[in-house]
């Protein structure tokens, strides 16, 4: 399973500047790619109870962004934060936001996101999940039911 960004889209889209990316890529080779594959197994993880993850490519561009955002902060955890720099707690947010609207994706019962399964195809994305009600033959069905309920309740006691 490929992940879901590559070092270009980091660089183009990451709050890192295109050149720290490089430097840290010569100093520890493969970081970037395996960072952005841990981090898109864990989206997976996330979204596999709503969406059949991993996603098939073309990629929603939503989950590229988000996944980038985190992949970036972890880069710059490992590169080390400029001293004094207020754009470190822009990184953070960046990554809480990211982070925040994966909860909200995996949300089936309140949230607001909806993937599709492919960029390019526009379906809808949730392939787990049913109606959170049911319907009985007669109006009066459910009242049976909550009657039988009551009464094994009460020979369990």
């Amino acid at each position: 399973m490929p992940a879901y960004v590559d070092i270009d889209y980091v660089k183009l889209v990451g709050s890192m500047p295109a050149s720290d990316v490089d430097a840290l890529e010569a100093l520890y080779p493969g970081t970037v790619n395996g960072v952005a594959e841990a981090v898109s197994r864990m989206f997976d993880a996330r979204l596999a109870k709503r969406y059949a993850a991993p996603f098939s490519s073309p990629y929603p561009e939503a989950l590229r962004w988000n996944v980038a955002q985190v992949v970036a902060a972890v880069l710059w955890q490992k590169r080390g934060y400029n001293p004094g720099s207020a754009q470190d707690a822009i990184i953070q947010e960046n990554k809480a936001d990211a982070l925040a609207w994966l909860k909200e994706a995996a949300d089936s019962e309140k949230g607001l996101v909806e993937l599709p399964l492919r960029e390019d195809k526009r379906v809808e994305g949730v392939s787990r999940g049913g109606p959170l009600g049911y319907s009985e033959t007669s109006p009066y069905v459910w009242t049976d039911h909550q009657r039988d309920g009551g009464r094994a309740d009460d020979r369990r006691s």
